[in-house]
């Protein structure tokens, strides 16, 4: 008689294998061997897979020194014959008594190769139901109905538990390798079964009961979380190609959808997680710069979900501290262009802020291969300032931290760090230096400090001279011929004019 392999693989799991070894030894299904593998906890669970073993010749205890190094659950299978089935449960969730017999009795019926069933899903600190996520009516797949009903079934291909396998589907040559560790590899190992199966059968009952823990896998994140993200899309759409020799736009669609929900959820676990805010935003940054969320960008048909995530990431990350620094305000800047969103007006933010970041954010554009329409908004957050009220847009990000320090109100030290320009003898345009010596003259002006203003009086004419706009230049010392009748820097200027 063909055999039943359990497979639990086990990690301080302490608080919760008993009541997974029991759902198991209670079957009512009785003909099974059951391996158990202590993947190197460091509490009591070793110890409880000992005393079970001891009490139940079907368990067959299994150690690993270093965790996921041995007895995975191909290496287990590997001694067994094509015509038996393997069921995997993890160590923390529960079969109901009567999961294998039905199970095994609709894969008979049915001839298949793979039967999955239903889960609810558990509050594991409340025991409460959260969801059932079963079909309404089984469900039979194959030749063109793993095509046609993709969008059904994908939902059970998620998950290695919850199913019953005839060795038989992992005995063939996978259709594509990917390297996918940790969160997704289940996922991609369910995939590569379904891909080689024959027939599939999905049972419309709850058999299986998942536990969710706030510490669960999946809401914790996982080192290659991001690039699994990317990975299992790839892995699911060639998947389709080999499978059913066609990605159908409805199945395109579907996909897009399952991979928005993903990053989503990557989203939400990533800004629960306990690290800097400069790496979160970092994170943030690769998943938004990822090719398939760019894909996701243009795409049609998740608008309204896609916007809502844009909206809460925008409002998190510009609600984090972190960003009013230099590199903070880079990553966001970087964040916004690969979304292709600006902020018109940020709640609690001051419009120099404001400014800094749309600033940031035109100069970094570029670099991102993306065109986004800020130049006016630009403008028009300076606008209200009539030191730089009308100046156009390139010069405003182009001396950009001098601006900041206008809009602050801290005309000193923005004068300060204009006088240091000239003093650096640092090359400016052509096109921004009168406008440049202008807001110089006008701050001067403001701050009622008479010899820096002359001093920028005198540059700006020297520079209409050089420019040869003379008559600009007589009409701007025809003030001064009275009022400071023997300066000499004057009357040189006056005599460069004669020349």
């Amino acid at each position: 008689m063909s055999k039943v392999i359990f497979y639990t693989p086990a990690f301080n799991a302490e608080k919760t294998l008993r009541r997974t070894i029991e759902s198991v030894l209670t079957q009512t299904h009785t003909d099974f061997v059951y391996y158990l593998l202590d993947n190197a906890s460091t509490d009591n669970t070793s110890k409880i897979i000992k005393e079970y073993a001891k009490r139940d010749q079907r368990i067959v205890p299994l150690c690993n020194a270093i965790n996921w190094v041995g007895n995975w659950i191909l290496d287990v299978i590997e001694g067994y014959s094509n015509e038996c089935y393997l069921c995997e449960l993890d160590a923390d969730d529960e079969y109901t008594p009567d999961f294998l017999k039905k199970m095994l009795a609709f894969m008979t019926e049915h001839n298949l190769q793979i039967a999955a069933c239903g889960s609810d899903f558990i509050n594991a600190t409340t025991d409460k139901l959260i969801v059932s996520r079963k079909l309404d009516t089984s469900l039979i797949l194959e030749g063109d109905k793993f095509e046609m009903n993709f969008s059904k079934y994908y939902q059970f291909m998620r998950s290695i538990w919850g199913k019953v396998y005839s060795l038989s589907v992992f005995r063939k040559p996978n259709y594509r390798d990917y390297e996918i560790s940790g969160y997704g590899s289940d996922t991609y190992f369910a995939m590569r079964a379904f891909h080689n199966a024959t027939r599939v059968g999905i049972l419309a009952e709850s058999l299986h009961r998942y536990y969710v823990f706030p510490k669960s896998v999946s809401y914790q994140l996982d080192e290659n979380r991001i690039t699994s993200d990317n990975a299992l899309f790839d892995a699911t759409r060639d998947f389709l190609i080999s499978k059913c020799g066609i990605v159908s736009q409805e199945n395109l669609n579907f996909l897009y959808r399952v991979y928005l929900n993903a990053i989503q959820d990557t989203v939400n676990v990533l800004q629960n997680e306990q690290m800097p805010v400069i790496n979160k935003l970092q994170r943030l940054l690769d998943i938004f710069q990822s090719k398939h969320t760019q894909e996701l960008i243009k795409w049609p048909g998740v608008e309204e979900q896609r916007n809502d995530m844009f909206n809460q990431v925008v409002v998190w990350v510009l609600g984090q501290k972190e960003v009013y620094s230099e590199k903070g305000l880079e990553i966001a800047s970087d964040i916004l262009a690969a979304m292709g969103v600006y902020p018109t007006k940020i709640s609690g933010w001051q419009d120099c802020w404001t400014f800094l970041l749309l600033t940031t954010l035109k100069n970094r554009q570029s670099k991102m291969g993306v065109v986004l329409n800020i130049d006016d908004q630009i403008v028009s957050i300076t606008s209200a300032l009539p030191l730089i009220a009308g100046l156009n847009v390139e010069f405003l990000t182009y001396f950009r931290d001098i601006v900041f320090l206008i809009m602050q109100q801290d005309e000193k030290k923005a004068l300060t760090q204009i006088e240091s320009t000239i003093a650096k003898q640092t090359n400016i345009p052509d096109e921004y230096i009168e406008e440049f010596l202008t807001l110089g003259v006008n701050l001067s002006a403001k701050l009622n400090y008479a010899e820096r203003f002359i001093s920028f009086k005198k540059l700006k004419i020297l520079l209409l001279i050089d420019f040869f706009r003379l008559d600009d230049a007589k009409e701007e010392l025809a003030d001064w011929d009275e009022i400071l009748p023997n300066d000499m820097d004057f009357k040189e200027l006056r005599g460069r004019l004669l020349q």
